[in-house]
């Protein structure tokens, strides 16, 4: 088990209902609010639980576990944090019981989800029933920057040179440091150039001057080819198109 990262903050709330033996409440755990952001309280979920009398039933008792499910983990693991793991019991007497849970400060990129387990007691404290449920996921995305070329365009610059407008995006969530970008027309590489940072959603126009392509030489473009930028996906930082100009 891992423990998240920070501090966890848990906000419960339980309630009881009053007798409601002509109405079946069924026994479910739910996702009620999946919340994001870039500050670490903006990130957070609220679970709830609720759960119906049995016969013979003294006490009823349900408990949280918090899931979580990070990139690259292959299956989900349960976090510790205060006020998890804990058993918390009706009032004696009560036939619905109700439970709130909010948890904050959740790790992106992640999923999260709650495991409720439900148990019905005796007046002994014997366990007559139990049970459990998991709730739907709560998915808090990468906030990491995301650099994509956008579009590429040329015109002719007279004789054998042409000018080349190359669009980088940053489609991420999160401002970028300074970064290279580099063009090659056909084989040759042209000088590459520096972006300075670019803010979530942000978009850049940068000219380079170069020798004028033809059918047969392709433009290429790359950003941030020396990886000085930790990125949500790298996979999507070169682009490739025929020569845009006609001869």
């Amino acid at each position: 088990m891992r423990k998240l990262a920070g501090s966890v903050l848990l906000i419960a709330v339980l309630a009881a209902a009053p007798s409601a033996s002509a109405q079946t409440v069924p026994t479910r755990a739910a996702l009620e609010a999946c919340h994001t952001g870039t500050a670490p309280l903006d990130r957070y979920a609220v679970f709830t639980a609720q759960m119906a009398t049995v016969p013979q039933a003294a006490r009823m008792q349900l408990r949280f576990d918090l899931l979580q499910r990070l990139p690259g983990d292959a299956d989900y693991r349960v976090v510790r944090g205060p006020g998890l793991g804990v058993w918390r019991s009706s009032v004696p007497g009560v036939d619905i019981f109700r439970y709130r849970k909010q948890v904050a400060n959740l790790q992106a990129a992640g999923s999260y989800r709650a495991l409720v387990r439900f148990r019905w007691l005796d007046v002994t404290g014997h366990v007559l029933q139990s049970t459990a449920r998991r709730s739907r996921t709560c998915r808090q995305p990468d906030l990491r920057p995301d650099l994509r070329v956008g579009a590429i365009t040329a015109q002719p610059a007279g004789g054998d040179r042409a000018r080349y407008a190359v669009e980088v995006i940053n489609a991420g969530r999160t401002a970028t440091p300074p970064f290279s970008v580099a063009f090659t027309v056909g084989d040759q590489a042209q000088p590459s150039q520096t972006v300075q940072p670019l803010l979530a959603g942000q978009g850049r126009t940068l000219t380079f001057a170069g020798p004028r392509c033809d059918p047969q030489s392709a433009l290429r473009v790359t950003v941030d080819p020396d990886l000085a930028v930790d990125e949500s996906d790298e996979t999507n930082n070169t682009r490739s198109i025929p020569c845009p100009l006609a001869r």
